[in-house]
């Protein structure tokens, strides 16, 4: 009887500690790989998009949640450096339209901005600094988010460059999503 009694007082700590911190434990995965990828990614905006993403590296193979999300971030940050990259090329081009370039020179600044909090996100998650990761990229896809605005509003649009931003985006929020998953 006494076992009973300890088993109860057990369970009832682990109640009372889960209902005063307000939230549920994260949740375990009995799944890794792209398994896994799939069911982080059921409530994406774009499920294949992000499970794809995912699982284009090839350690996500046996990989586990916390390693999903420092591969999202790296998918992630991988995408905004490359777009940095095209923009800088895109600006070095002459004769560019004087509203094309006004654009690029925005969506410049945000990208080389938004590099930088993806590797502040990337170290955050490594300390298990889950709030930090949240705001770095919420910051990253305001950034994000600022250059999809000067592409829509000004004459000077770039079809490469929105694909690469809308790209980025979706990327940004598939890794804010696991995040919030991952968050205890």
């Amino acid at each position: 009887m006494k076992m009973v009694g300890r088993i109860f007082l057990l369970f009832l700590s682990i109640v009372v500690t889960v209902v005063i911190a307000g939230k549920a434990p994260p949740p375990t995965f009995t799944e890794t790989g792209k398994a896994l990828a799939e069911k982080l990614c059921e409530k994406s905006e774009d499920k294949a998009f992000c499970v794809a993403s995912l699982t284009s590296r090839h350690e996500s193979e046996t990989a586990t949640a916390p390693k999903l999300g420092v591969i999202a971030l790296s998918v992630a940050s991988t995408n905004a450096s490359d777009t940095s990259f095209y923009i800088k090329s895109k600006l070095k081009q002459r004769n560019l339209e004087p509203a094309l370039e006004d654009t690029l020179d925005d969506c410049s600044k945000n990208y080389l901005d938004a590099v930088a909090q993806l590797d502040d996100s990337l170290a955050a998650l490594l300390a298990n600094a889950f709030i930090d990761v949240d705001i770095w990229l919420n910051t990253a896809i305001s950034d994000g988010e600022a250059c999809e605005d000067a592409l829509s509003e000004r004459a000077g649009n770039d079809s490469e460059l929105a694909r690469r931003n809308t790209n980025f985006l979706k990327l940004c929020k598939d890794a804010l999503l696991i995040n919030t998953i991952l968050t205890p």
